[in-house]
């Protein structure tokens, strides 16, 4: 008697369980597509910071400081620094109007690219790569934001 008792409450747990974990996986699949969703829309708004630095309506320093808070996303660090580097190489585009035409090329790539929301091509992304341990990027609000600032400045 007692171990049929047992089996029955071993066997709801177990269903338990299994829906427990069912119920677990739903959650993540759900939650990496709305991260998913989130990158898409954080690249497009990058693809339109851009264009309105391209055509003249922005100034670069504007448009970085209206880059996504705290992304993590590989190819919005690329555009960043892409950015960045269009602007500090102010000087060379007036005297090489390769070099300048070389610049205006890559942000059309990287603002149409981002238009859809798709991500960089790998090689893009690994030319600046070297420049992500040392970059300013504005770090997100709150308490996640002030410990990153923290260890940035600590150099961790």
């Amino acid at each position: 008697m007692q171990n049929s008792g047992i089996s029955i409450i071993i066997k709801k747990l177990e269903k338990i369980k299994s829906a427990f974990k069912e119920k677990i996986q739903k959650s993540s699949a759900a939650s990496l597509e709305l991260q998913k969703v989130e990158t898409e829309k954080q690249r497009q708004l990058v693809g339109n910071i851009i264009i309105a630095v391209l055509t003249e309506r922005m100034p670069v320093r504007k448009a970085l400081l209206l880059f996504p808070k705290g992304f993590t996303d590989p190819s919005i660090h690329a555009a960043w620094h892409a950015l960045c580097h269009y602007e500090a190489d102010e000087d060379i585009k007036v005297q090489d109007i390769e070099f300048n035409n070389q610049q205006v090329e890559l942000l059309e790539l990287i603002a149409f690219t981002f238009k859809d929301g798709n991500p960089l091509a790998q090689n893009i992304i690994d030319a600046y790569k070297p420049y992500y341990q040392d970059d300013p990027v504005s770090y997100e609000n709150g308490i996640n934001g002030i410990i990153k600032k923290l260890f940035r400045f600590l150099n961790f």
